[in-house]
């Protein structure tokens, strides 16, 4: 008997040490006052219309958000020496105590910038490189512009002899030579602030042999809504001539949005041989880390027992945060509202703790982009019309086996069920709670934690780029919850 008490002890002593060692590691971003950060906005004045639009149009919009949002825009020519990534302008880059983020959007898409500056106030952007494989790639001083391709099975009346990837295999080729700028590269390691662009080619074969190419391209930034489209018509057995046009077309597209305004994916290349500074000499070292809140009460008051989840603050991170993993952490957006229920066992040890969070699928997810909103709601990912919610229910909790009190953060290891789409999977949750008095002077418990999905087990596709990021979802919660 006493040997099973002392690996009981053990045990519960290793999972305390290792709790302690959660906690000294997590993100503190519930225990510390908020940091507004500061807005760079790179620019090349008067060289473009490019940059005279963004100057002129744009960058008023821009300045309203970051005012609203209490966030110091800086205005920086960038030929005067800068970092370098920046590779182009107009380049917008917001930093704070937790590091940089590089905007990776259209300019004329204020929604998604204002909710950029709210994601990097409070997540940091991660470092990792976006590296492809056999890809196009049009260096232009500083900065590339990459651009995927993908022919699509021949459809219509296929010849009897078609073999799929001997077919892809020569089109490319094709396509390849169709190109002036762009250039194959086995492998690259792309920059935040390189620009790409899609390339999709789609082949359909008539009765008569007629072939017909439509070659698409698509923004970086919007994947459902075409910037260019165009018909190449010839004989099949001119095939590999017709892909040779359409690359061209597609890459004479590419060009000319680059350069237009009006595009939103227009910008300006920053030439090799601007000089390169660090951002100590350009003036913007990282600000110091904010001050550490305190409780504002005795540790001796009494947390309240039942708790209901309240919205987020303007000055408060987002209720929950979602993005892919680096590099693809440009896709991310954020959850608006929900409903949830926390309960504390009477002797107030979260290891007793039960509750819940769901979230209306159907109006309360953002990316910060209205046709982004509509794409992950629809059929292909979310289908929020036949599953309009999802809810993790909290089963069982391990604590640091002390009692939840104000003054001190509580860490706590979370399992329970995950449901979304109708499919209800375990999972866990690295969390951290602490109680605070409210600036109304009324009882607020702060939940924070991370946890991360497959969507392929949710048979949702996921975004593009390269494997396993791009299947994975990484979740931060920052809960508010108020008094029951």
């Amino acid at each position: 008997m006493n040997k099973i008490i002392s690996k009981v002890q053990a045990r519960i002593t290793g999972f305390a040490a290792f709790l302690l060692s959660v906690f000294l590691f997590l993100p503190q971003s519930a225990m510390t006052t908020p940091d507004s950060g500061q807005l760079i906005v790179f620019v090349q004045p008067n060289l473009s219309a490019v940059d005279d639009d963004f100057q002129q149009r744009l960058l008023p919009e821009i300045r309203k958000l970051a005012d609203a949002m209490g966030v110091s825009v800086h205005v920086v020519d960038a030929r005067k020496g800068s970092p370098a990534e920046v590779t182009l302008t107009p380049l917008i880059i917001y930093q704070n105590h937790r590091g940089r983020s590089v905007y990776q959007g259209r300019k004329t898409t204020s929604a998604r910038i204002r909710n950029f500056m709210r994601t990097s106030r409070f997540v940091q952007q991660g470092q990792e490189l976006n590296r492809r494989e056999n890809i196009p790639v049009w260096p232009q001083g500083r900065n590339r512009v990459w651009a995927p391709l993908k022919v699509a099975p021949v459809s219509g009346t296929r010849p009897y002899d078609y073999n799929h990837d001997a077919f892809v295999a020569e089109a490319l080729k094709s396509v390849a030579k169709g190109f002036k700028k762009f250039r194959i590269q086995k492998k690259v390691e792309l920059d935040r602030a390189d620009r790409g662009f899609y390339m999709d080619f789609n082949p359909w074969l008539s009765d008569d042999g007629t072939l017909f190419i439509t070659v698409v391209v698509f923004s970086q930034f919007d994947c459902m809504k075409p910037v260019f489209s165009k018909k190449i018509i010839g004989p099949w057995k001119n095939y590999q001539e017709l892909f040779s046009q359409a690359s061209e077309a597609g890459e004479d597209a590419v060009v000319r949005i680059a350069a237009d305004p009006a595009s939103g994916d227009s910008f300006d290349p920053v030439k090799k041989n601007i000089p390169t500074k660090t951002w100590e000499q350009i003036g913007f070292p990282l600000p110091p880390a904010p001050k550490v809140k305190t409780a504002g009460v005795a540790v001796s008051a009494v947390v309240p027992q039942k708790w209901v989840l309240t919205d987020s603050g303007p000055d408060d991170p987002p209720m929950i945060q979602f993005r892919f993993p680096a590099p693809l952490d440009n896709y991310a957006g954020e959850v608006k509202s929900g409903r949830g229920e926390f309960s504390l066992s009477k002797n107030r040890m979260v290891s007793g703790a039960r509750g819940f969070i769901e979230i209306d699928t159907r109006g309360n997810i953002t990316m910060g982009d209205a046709r982004l909103d509509e794409a992950i709601t629809g059929s292909m990912m979310l289908y929020t019309k036949k599953f309009p919610a999802a809810r993790f229910d909290i089963e069982e909790i391990s604590d640091d086996g002390q009692p939840i009190a104000y003054g001190r953060l509580s860490p706590a290891f979370v399992a329970g069920k995950f449901m979304l789409k109708g499919k209800s999977i375990p999972l866990t949750s690295i969390t951290e709670l602490e109680p605070i008095m409210g600036e109304d002077g009324r009882p607020r418990l702060l939940v924070s934690g991370s946890f991360k999905i497959d969507l392929r087990t949710f048979n949702i596709e996921g975004a593009d780029g390269p494997a396993p990021a791009r299947h994975m979802l990484l979740f931060d919660l920052n809960l508010i919850l108020k008094e029951r």
